[in-house]
């Protein structure tokens, strides 16, 4: 009987006990969930459940991405919990389904943010945040600058946006400078420093010498006996001074007070996530054995210490966009770094780069390949480069926005507010296209380099991935101009601008000043706005300007101010050719082209080629007018080679054969026919025998002696030296001497 009591009380014993440790511990995740670390547990203890069909389809639903909210998963364990009393598989059960829910909760951060729209904030720019404006366009986070040691503080900052936010969904993260100290200086992420000591060495060395006494015994008649002798000791000098020495140490001190601070921040401001910037090396992570390993480290202890204190923060890095170089030289590998952030936000900065929207979309595509499953929201640049704070228009910055979403971008964050087109906030969904002042500037130079080397207006000007035909770049460089005379900066709108019905002018030389040109420019921009037509002429002081020379000016004036920040006090106006010649072959498109002495875009070769043509249509007509001209205003000098140049012969007004060889073919040349230099060993009617040089023009399938330096000369014909007889040395679209 007592046998039997005794069993009994051991047995009545051991259940309150085992059922003592099984509440305990349910109670204990319960409460702090957060200080489960990692999914190593969670498999432990799923391993060690006596039930394991249900725990295991939980653990999958979290694997999974499962859809419920956060909210409804901790209400289940609650209640699983409370329950835990029952039995002791009940229990075991409980403390695996409220472990599986830590590691849930963790886990959903990363799937929260999808069709992200974020904006970073200067911690200075909290004042100016215009809320509706941002809830207008849809904005869904804000990466907020916290400063831990420069201020304004993250401590005020962070207070004053989140009561300025209070009542909308829009979440907060804390963005942290973190390899960088307040004076911009770069901390190794390893912790190393370097110091300096000094380290003696020997500039001197140098031996002394001095007697040393001592006894010399010998024996004498059959005893010791001892004399005193001396011998010469020598001995080592040495002097020593002191040299710097560089030496590395280690202190860690830095790194682990920063990890104290974001955790103290994740804790004690209601904010949704931690953003770590300057989470890396400066280009010089393959200099530094185990580089990439210590800003892994680094990360994973801010995710590890965030996590424990609030589990749904999400963790978040500005990541360098060099696709598979960015772990050798930043440290920053996407692959290893991915299992520590909820999120990567790669700062594709295509401006600071020189590339475009195309390699937008190629380099989120990279990194989202590379991002192990994990959300990858594009950082996208809202200015032109860092040392071109211009900012984008609003359409080329959506056009970046849908490039990097349609290469698997989960969102965007924007860099910065405040410092970008305000159309994309005020028109979210206006898809006008517009271009800044510095990209239309850009297109009015290449422009007016294009019709400087043929004479004509281009079909088309390209900004951006945009076609632009020539009467909406009219109209761009028209309003252009007047904003740049008016200190406006904001960009400008693209319009469809139809082209004039019938161009037509006065064939006007000279200048107009800046006031006479900004009238023209605004009379083309109302008339074009008015009627969506770009006008035929417009009216001038020097008379009507052709549709073409109006676009040609204006290139010139935009292109002016690219080189000189500033608007031209005048501008040159040269008449346009009406008439030019028919199509050349490509063979002969080069004897069309301006050289170092032959200057056919030079305005004063231009303007004369145009008067003297002006009215002829047949291209024989305007050769013939041409070379009279030259034959019969042009005196002869003798010397040898060039001197001049067709211009500097034009001011002279005399040459020998080479300058007005020149002036003719550059003549010929601006009049659109093509023409090309002779050179041979000629006998003259007076007997001696030359060198000499010639012009030929090409009209109508025919090569034409044009030889002016003689009054005997006609086009076409030769008369002062032997056409039969000479040697020709060289045919020359440029000449060489």
């Amino acid at each position: 009987m007592k046998r039997l009591l005794l069993l009994t009380m051991l047995l009545i014993f051991g259940v309150a006990l085992i059922n003592a440790t099984n509440i305990y511990a349910a109670t204990e995740n319960s409460q702090t969930p957060e200080i489960i670390p990692n999914h190593s547990i969670v498999q432990e203890n799923l391993t060690d459940n006596q039930n394991n069909e249900t725990i295991q389809s939980t653990a999958g639903c979290a694997d999974e991405g499962a859809s419920e909210p956060a909210s409804d998963t901790t209400d289940e364990n609650l209640q699983t919990t409370s329950n835990s009393s029952n039995s002791s598989e009940n229990s075991e059960n409980s403390n695996s389904s409220n472990i599986t829910y830590v590691q849930n909760s963790n886990e959903a951060a990363g799937d929260e943010f999808k069709n992200v729209h974020g904006i970073w904030l200067k911690a200075e720019d909290v004042g100016i945040l215009n809320i509706d404006e941002i809830k207008g366009a849809g904005i869904t986070d804000i990466f907020i600058k916290s400063n831990l040691l420069t201020t304004p503080t993250y401590q005020s900052v962070l207070t004053a946006l989140l009561n300025k936010l209070s009542g909308t969904s829009i979440r907060v993260h804390a963005w942290i400078t973190c390899f960088k100290d307040a004076n911009g200086n770069w901390i190794d992420p390893q912790g190393k420093y370097s110091y300096t000591v000094k380290v003696p060495y020997v500039v001197k060395k140098y031996q002394t010498k001095y007697k040393q006494k001592y006894q010399y015994w010998y024996k004498s008649k059959g005893k010791w006996k001892y004399k005193w002798k001396y011998k010469w000791i020598y001995k080592w000098n040495y002097k020593y001074a002191y040299k710097d020495e560089v030496r590395t140490g280690y202190d860690t001190s830095k790194i682990d007070s920063l990890i104290t601070s974001i955790t103290g921040i994740a804790r004690d401001y209601n904010i949704d996530g931690i953003h770590l910037d300057y989470v890396r090396y400066p280009g010089t992570a393959y200099k530094n054995a185990g580089g990439t390993e210590a800003v892994t480290s680094f990360v994973k202890r801010v995710y590890d210490a965030v996590k424990q204190v609030k589990p749904k923060a999400a963790i978040s890095a500005a990541l360098m966009p060099e696709t598979s170089v960015n772990g050798y030289y930043y440290g920053q590998d996407y692959v290893k770094l991915a299992p520590y952030l909820d999120f990567l936000v790669p700062m594709i900065y295509k401006g600071n780069y020189n590339k475009d929207t195309a390699w937008v979309g190629s380099t989120t595509k990279w990194i989202v390949d590379h991002s192990g499953g994990k959300p990858v929201l594009a950082g996208l640049q809202t200015y032109e480069s860092d040392n071109n704070l211009g900012v984008i228009p609003a359409n080329e910055l959506k056009e970046d926005v849908n490039s990097a979403i349609n290469n698997g971008a989960s969102g965007y964050v924007l860099f910065r507010y405040g410092l970008m087109d305000n159309d994309f906030f005020t028109n979210p969904n206006d898809n006008s296209i517009k271009f800044t002042l510095s990209q239309i500037q850009s297109a009015a130079t290449s422009l007016k380099s294009f019709i400087d080397a043929n004479s004509r207006l281009p079909n088309y000007v390209q900004i951006g991935t945009k076609q632009i035909s020539m009467p909406e770049m009219l109209r761009l460089m028209t309003v252009s101009t007047l904003q740049l005379n008016g200190g406006i900066t904001t960009p400008v709108t693209l319009k469809s601008v139809n082209s004039p019905g019938s161009p037509t002018g006065d064939q006007v030389t000279g200048s107009i000043n800046k006031a006479e040109y900004l009238d023209i420019a605004q009379r083309i921009r109302s008339f074009i706005d008015s009627n969506g037509d770009a006008p035929n002429y417009i009216t001038s002081s020097l008379g009507d300007i052709r549709y073409e020379s109006a676009i040609y000016i204006y290139s010139k004036i935009l292109n002016f101010y690219s080189g000189n920040s500033r608007l031209p006090s005048y501008v040159e106006v040269n008449p346009w050719n009406s008439n030019p010649s028919p199509d050349i072959p490509t063979e002969l498109q080069q004897y069309l082209q301006p050289t170092a002495n032959c200057q056919v875009n030079d305005n004063r070769i231009k303007a004369l080629a145009t008067s003297l043509t002006n009215g002829i249509s047949s291209t024989y007509d305007k050769g013939v007018k041409i070379f009279n001209w030259a034959r019969d205003n042009l005196g002869y000098s003798f010397y040898y080679n060039t001197k001049y140049g067709a211009v500097g012969t034009l001011n002279a007004k005399t040459g020998n054969c080479v300058d007005t060889s020149h002036l003719v073919i550059a003549l010929s040349r601006a009049a659109g026919i093509p023409a090309r230099y002779m050179h041979g060993t000629c006998t003259f009617t007076s007997g001696n025998v030359y060198g000499h040089v010639w012009a030929q023009l090409y009209i109508n399938g025919k090569w034409y002696n044009a030889d002016a330096i003689s009054s005997k000369n006609t086009f076409g014909v030769i008369n002062n030296w032997n056409t039969g007889t000479y040697t020709l040395k060289g045919t020359y679209a440029s000449l060489p001497f």
